[in-house]
């Protein structure tokens, strides 16, 4: 067995986002990786309370949350974490306030929708994590609790990009455009997916060359260039997949079944 850990993408590569529905050919491929003793992360943008459905289908070994800035092992004990700065969530408040743009944040196990409720609750819904919500009407849950996360509705990109000119240690991604306006994921400037690997590989012992990662968007480049075996899904776009080093294939017709078995025919 040339490669020992394996990281999925959740939404787009394991299943859609509107729906959360996993192949059953797709678990039969995770349960074949298990009992041949490999190590099996999950690898997403998400929050843990946004990944209940998924969590009734699948026990990950390790979860690399919020685009890696919150760090889990099998049983949910915290192996790291990198939080936005205070006087950053700060700002995304007030700029909120000010421009009356959607807001809302991940706090590792908590998401809470601060501004234009229903713009963000019509988001969610499409996204299909509505009963992980909750809102915070005295936009103050901030000041007790780490975010690691920021979600920004608006149809003014410029405002965004304005706002990240004045904060170069933030990044953002286009996260959606298939609701009535642009959401846009805020987070560490250095932080990546790959970083939360990073953190993974070190207590296993093992190194890039023993991993495999299945991806399709742009927060899972970096984990597909740098992993041994980089699968881009079926949706990447022509940016995502000349990251990958393996054929790229189909969430919907049993894609992941596919690769995995090719990938251990030739293990």
């Amino acid at each position: 067995m040339k490669h020992k850990i394996v990281f999925f993408d959740m939404d787009g590569t394991l299943y859609q986002t509107e729906n959360d529905v996993i192949q059953e050919s797709a678990l039969d491929a995770i349960q074949t990786l298990k009992d041949k003793g490999y190590i099996v992360c999950a690898a997403t943008g998400r929050p843990l309370n946004q990944m209940k459905l998924i969590l009734q289908r699948v026990q990950f070994d390790y979860y690399v949350l919020i685009n890696g800035s919150y760090i889990l092992d099998k049983d949910f004990q915290e192996i790291g974490s990198y939080p936005i700065l205070q006087d950053d969530v700060n700002d995304l408040v007030n700029f909120s306030k000010k421009y009356e743009t959607g807001l809302m944040f991940h706090f590792g196990d908590a998401t809470y929708i601060y501004n234009n409720f229903y713009p963000m609750y019509d988001f969610c819904k499409y996204c299909n994590v509505l009963d992980s919500l909750f809102y915070d009407p005295s936009q103050s849950y901030h000041l007790r609790h780490k975010a690691f996360n920021a979600v920004v509705l608006t149809k003014d990109k410029k405002l965004v990009d304005q706002f990240m000119e004045t904060h170069p240690n933030l990044r953002n991604d286009l996260i959606n455009v298939k609701t009535d306006g642009f959401c846009f994921d805020i987070f560490n400037a250095d932080n990546d997916k790959s970083k939360g690997i990073e953190m993974i590989l070190e207590k296993t012992g093992f190194t890039w060359k023993d991993a495999i990662c299945f991806g399709d968007s742009t927060n899972d480049i970096h984990m597909l260039k740098k992993a041994d075996i980089g699968v881009a899904m079926g949706n990447a776009s022509d940016f995502v997949k000349s990251y990958a080093n393996f054929a790229t294939t189909s969430t919907y017709d049993n894609g992941i079944y596919n690769a995995v078995t090719k990938i251990l025919k030739d293990e």
